[in-house]
């Protein structure tokens, strides 16, 4: 890992505060879109909330479409002090170009899909999105790692649909409405990072050019594949189920991955704050880039078995406080969903580091892999099982790639065992089963709390123990 010219320094000799504070705000974005379709669920109904959630599915593969992994390429641009007019000027007319094909597939490809109330013109809608996204510049920010003022821009956002919704919507027939809403969400935020650069950087003379914009493409190709298919991974069960199950069971299911969704808020915004990070030290320096690695795997790993133990007692009494008892059969699908959200957050840091590392071809590999058997699960177990089959299969073939993405790691970026951090954890987590065994008896609040209270303390005074020597490399 030689020293690279032009690499830019980290705002903080720590890069971890930095990141959380991106987090947090990230949070307060997410917060307040999860408040938001709470209240969607609620005021829609379980049938014309389904028809909802299918729209943002199949959307979010066309805006993956629409990117082509240019965002996650100019980042690591940007992290490594690539001249910045040069890769805008580069990066926004080849996102436009892929923006506009990419709309232009969904209108062609909408007698695909099915014929429920109002999904196609909410498609339509949803479709701008793409024009919107292809000139945002929050890549700018997130590759010079100014995080906070990105999480400020999440925010914004989020305010502007979450207030429209909660004073325009309140029944199905304000359905269409929420896409409109929506749109004008991501156009405020576009316009805000725009602001945004020019109190930054002034207003900069760019010459926009696809000159080179091929070469670009291919080198950006294979992280775009990669984002398209772990976005796969986590809503491809949601299309299918709107194709064999109906606009009921997307209702369900959907309301049983927002936790999820929630519960990955956190975690997700961590690892996209870490990847610029894991780039900037992988140029600079192997002993740096190892240790932020070892406190991503720390500070993750805390973080990951509390989501499936938390689901498996919880999902019933959460689902029907937080979106009413006709959500409640969703239960059994939430329970699931929960341990392949534990697998994601211990899959994270791994997935970054061969990223920033440049493997981008190899971290493709083990998602096409992975979403390969997702779909044949899914294929094989939705028509019998329903969402629990699709759960089931989400979980499966996040626990395969989890395995794949550590092998990969070790063996061509860095030799770490996971084990030494993920032993506390685990006891941690075995402590906070029995708590919720001997509370049972109490309000779903209280055993939350309890659970909580029991596993952190557990988790800390487990450090103060020797690390167990295991007789083979873990995954070895």
């Amino acid at each position: 890992m030689a020293s690279q010219s032009g690499t830019p320094q980290s705002f903080v000799k720590n890069p971890f505060p930095n990141i959380l504070r991106f987090v947090a705000g990230d949070f307060v974005a997410k917060t307040i879109n999860l408040l938001t379709f709470v209240y969607l669920a609620r005021a829609l109904g379980v049938e014309t909330y389904g028809v909802l959630e299918l729209a943002i599915a199949i959307l979010t593969y066309f805006l993956k479409t629409a990117d082509g992994g240019l965002e996650m390429w100019a980042m690591r641009g940007a992290a490594r002090g690539v001249d910045m007019n040069h890769l805008i000027g580069r990066v926004v007319p080849l996102r436009g170009l892929l923006a506009v094909l990419s709309f232009g597939a969904l209108l062609a490809l909408l007698p695909v899909f099915p014929k429920y109330e109002s999904l196609r013109m909410l498609l339509v809608i949803f479709g701008f999105t793409a024009l919107v996204e292809g000139v945002s510049l929050r890549w700018v920010f997130m590759g010079q790692e100014r995080l906070a003022g990105v999480a400020i821009g999440l925010v914004v956002g989020q305010i502007v649909f979450a207030a429209g919704v909660f004073a325009l919507v309140g029944g199905p027939e304000g359905l269409i409405l929420v896409a409109v809403l929506r749109l004008a969400g991501d156009f405020v935020m576009a316009g805000y990072f725009f602001w945004f650069f020019t109190q930054m950087h002034g207003r900069k003379n760019v010459s926009f050019t696809l000159k080179g914009g091929a070469a670009i493409f291919r080198e950006a190709f294979p992280l775009g594949v990669t984002h398209f298919l772990g976005l796969a991974s986590y809503n491809l069960d949601t299309v299918l189920l709107g194709f064999l199950k109906g606009s009921v069971a997307v209702g369900l299911y959907n309301a049983a991955y927002r936790p999820v969704t929630v519960a990955l808020a956190l975690p997700m915004t961590y690892f996209h704050g870490l990847f610029p990070v894991l780039s900037r030290t992988f140029a600079k320096s192997e002993v740096e880039f190892r240790t932020a690695v070892r406190h991503s795997l720390w500070m993750t790993t805390i973080c990951a078995l509390p989501l499936g133990v938390g689901a498996t007692f919880l999902a019933e009494p959460i689902l029907v406080v937080v979106f009413g008892a006709d959500y409640a059969p969703g239960a059994p699908a939430l329970r699931l969903l929960g341990w392949s959200a534990a697998l994601t957050v211990l899959r994270g840091t791994f997935r970054q580091g061969l990223l920033a590392a440049g493997h981008q071809k190899l971290d493709l590999g083990c998602s096409t892999f992975s979403v390969a058997l997702n779909v044949v699960l899914n294929f094989l177990l939705i028509p019998t099982y329903g969402i629990r089959g699709a759960a089931g299969a989400t979980l499966v073939s996040e626990a395969v790639w989890l395995v794949l993405a550590i092998h990969l790691f070790r063996r061509h970026v860095m030799s770490l065992s996971l084990l030494p951090f993920l032993w506390r954890p685990v006891m941690g987590a075995l402590v906070m089963v029995c708590c919720f065994l001997l509370v049972s008896s109490w309000p779903w609040v209280l055993q939350s709390v309890a659970a909580a209270l029991v596993y952190l303390p557990t988790v800390f005074l487990m450090r103060l123990a020797p690390t167990p020597k295991p007789l083979t490399d873990y995954l070895g």
